[in-house]
């Protein structure tokens, strides 16, 4: 029998349906994890120099705009390059671009202003703070874990991956915020 002659192995692609569409979906993601994990990760930065409430409240909240906006126009610009790219540009813009763009961008400002909540309403900075990491860390995990439940791969793994980068994040605005204010010219 030659090389030739056999059969050929054939792969199953296996099609997942997520809520909202694929690319509304991914949003989604993106969204939840850089709203929490970076504007976690300023705020504990931050709280090495300062702890007045006031100003982390509002380097938080304008952090939280300017992330929103740069995560949304990286995800559209990223979006459409590919599909030039790829020689499939879509003619409905606003279907393929502009809605996954504006659902990161609300995604991103609503998980955000969970994070900045309990800095706003607790009494103390430092509890503000702390249930800030902690409320990140947990819902990146149940995050991680849906979306592995949903996709059908290994939830745990997925949880545990999407928290851990997460909890990087977190630690590389605490080792700044740390290196600057001790450490500055």
């Amino acid at each position: 029998m030659k090389s030739s002659d056999k059969p050929k192995r054939q792969y199953i692609r296996r099609v997942r349906h997520v809520p909202l569409g694929t690319d509304n979906f991914l949003s989604v993601l993106e969204g939840l994890e850089g709203g929490f994990a970076i504007l976690t990760g300023v705020l504990v930065g931050l709280s090495f120099s300062t702890l007045d409430r006031e100003i982390l409240l509002i380097a938080a909240i304008v952090t939280m705009i300017v992330n929103a906006f740069n995560s949304s126009a990286i995800r559209y610009s990223t979006q459409h390059y590919m599909d030039e790219v790829d020689g499939h540009e879509k003619r409905k813009i606003w279907q393929f671009y502009l809605l996954p763009s504006f659902t990161e961008f609300f995604v991103y400002l609503f998980v955000s202003t969970l994070v900045i909540l309990p800095l706003g309403l607790l009494d103390s900075v430092v509890a503000g703070i702390s249930w800030a990491i902690f409320l990140t860390i947990g819902v990146l995990f149940l995050a991680g874990f849906y979306k592995g439940r949903l996709l059908r791969t290994h939830p745990l793994r997925d949880a545990v991956e999407l928290t851990f980068l997460g909890t990087l994040i977190i630690a590389v605005g605490a080792v700044a915020g740390y290196t600057l204010s001790n450490f500055t010219l």
